[in-house]
């Protein structure tokens, strides 16, 4: 007799271990579901806040981007570093062709460090135009000021 009870005794110990461990099982998956959904749902959160900030960097930068008189600076400074330019004979007004003695290729080369300085593109009809550091000048800043007002 005392073989049998202590067999159903651990019959019993073992169903009791074996059924635990299944809702310990179910209770760690249950938690670990809701941890995923949390951070799940934190990173959507944090994706929608780094877009939003983005978005106000942006416009923050559009409305305190450079004056024109820095764009001016900017502009004249680039055209005293060109290679195939007397520095002394840059100014607002000096033409780059009559003034400064720019031939064609030396102007594509200008305009391409004005579009890479300035992250623009010049269109060619557009980069036919500009004759002087006040043309350059003026077409960044109506640029600028289109994108502001875009945004």
């Amino acid at each position: 007799m005392m073989l049998i009870h202590v067999s159903f005794v651990f019959d019993v110990v073992q169903y009791r271990v074996l059924s635990t461990c299944g809702n310990m099982q179910s209770i760690r998956n249950s938690i670990l579901s809701h941890v995923r959904l949390r951070s799940f749902a934190d990173q959507q959160l944090l994706a929608q806040r780094r877009n939003i900030f983005k978005q106000l960097l942006q416009q923050f930068c559009a409305l305190s981007g450079p004056s024109p008189d820095q764009i001016m600076d900017q502009v004249v400074g680039l055209v005293k570093k060109f290679d195939k330019i007397d520095a002394t004979k840059v100014t607002e007004t000096a033409d780059f062709q009559k003034d400064l003695c720019l031939d064609s290729l030396d102007r594509v080369e200008l305009v391409m460090a004005f579009e890479q300085e300035f992250s623009i593109e010049i269109p060619d009809e557009k980069a036919d135009k500009l004759t002087c550091c006040a043309d350059v000048a003026k077409y960044i800043v109506s640029g600028v000021e289109q994108k502001s007002s875009n945004s």
